[in-house]
């Protein structure tokens, strides 16, 4: 696809994912609305700011979003702003709701009159709970968290808008995705920052298969995703494909920082309801769009690792 001058709408911009997704289209010449949470910081997207249209407002406000979003006539929408939150917390359940299934409910019903080519909602492999691997996208979902049945619910709207209304809405259902710019709570960047300052990381025995996926070659995905009208009320898992045992990867971060680093495997119990075994099958995407993985796990780390050693080092 040929993006330039393409109106474009990032939800959750200012996001790990988001942030790297709007400054790819801005490259590419794309004209792109960041819709961003009021308040929230816009750190991972300050260097690229002047080239970007900002709208602060929360997807659960419908009326902000209608006295915006439809002016602008956006041809392509990337959903990706969403309550990230796995805990195991009944507390939780009603601002999922609101955010994760109100706000995509409340987005979908602004842009469903524009001259939309594609909608691009974000799942998560979190939908499949503990599923046998490798995933195919025909498994049936089995959420085993608020957060993932919130995405789960969101998914199902976007699939029923899709069919009975005719709406050009893509799900994609991302699993781990990895590099620079990501929240230090997640699972690889907490390794990365606790070593580079020299603490002790504690882990779970690390037994668990996961697969990991660069986030600019999920970027590739998703740009590869709203360029295939084929691919239109499909859902397409995006992964790499590739697994590895949790503690091989924590055992190539530690070699790429070197030095006198400290990890406690098996100091933490294994997270209730994670499976032991989660990777996904992506025939699907690859063979609609073309797209796969380019950057192998020990290059992503390398790239990762390099980022947050100058971020640590700048504070």
């Amino acid at each position: 696809m040929n993006w330039n001058g393409k109106r474009v709408i990032v939800t959750g911009a200012e996001g790990f994912i988001g942030s790297h997704l709007a400054k790819r289209l801005v490259k590419e010449g794309a004209s792109v609305h960041a819709l961003v949470k009021k308040g929230s910081s816009l750190w991972r997207i300050q260097d690229f700011l002047d080239r970007l249209i900002v709208l602060e407002a929360d997807i659960t406000d419908c009326d902000l979003l209608q006295s915006s979003i439809p002016r602008f006539k956006p041809q392509i929408v990337f959903h990706l702003a969403a309550l990230v939150d796995v805990s195991r917390s009944w507390e939780l359940i009603a601002p999922l709701v609101q955010t994760n299934i109100v706000g995509t409910i409340n987005l979908l019903s602004v842009v469903k009159e524009s001259p939309l080519d594609a909608f691009i909602h974000t799942s998560t492999s979190e939908e499949y709970g503990d599923a046998p691997s490798p995933i195919e996208e025909t498994r049936r979902e089995s959420p085993i968290s608020p957060y993932s049945f919130s995405k789960l619910a969101s998914t199902h709207f976007c699939q029923m808008a899709a069919r009975t209304f005719d709406l050009p809405v893509t799900v994609v259902r991302l699993f781990p995705v990895y590099g620079p710019f990501q929240d230090s709570s997640m699972f690889i960047p907490s390794a990365i920052r606790d070593l580079l300052l020299k603490k002790e990381f504690k882990m779970s025995p690390g037994e668990q298969i996961r697969e990991f996926t660069y986030v600019d070659d999920v970027v590739e995905a998703y740009l590869g995703v709203a360029s295939c009208p084929e691919g239109r009320r499909e859902l397409l898992n995006i992964g790499s494909g590739v697994a590895y045992k949790v503690k091989n990867v924590i055992e190539i971060i530690r070699r790429l920082i070197g030095g006198d680093t400290t990890v406690e495997v098996g100091a933490l119990p294994i997270r209730k309801g994670e499976g032991s075994e989660i990777f996904c099958d992506n025939r699907r995407i690859c063979e609609l769009t073309g797209w796969s993985p380019t950057v192998s796990l020990e290059e992503g780390l390398r790239l990762t690792v390099e980022w947050y050693k100058a971020y640590y080092s700048s504070l």
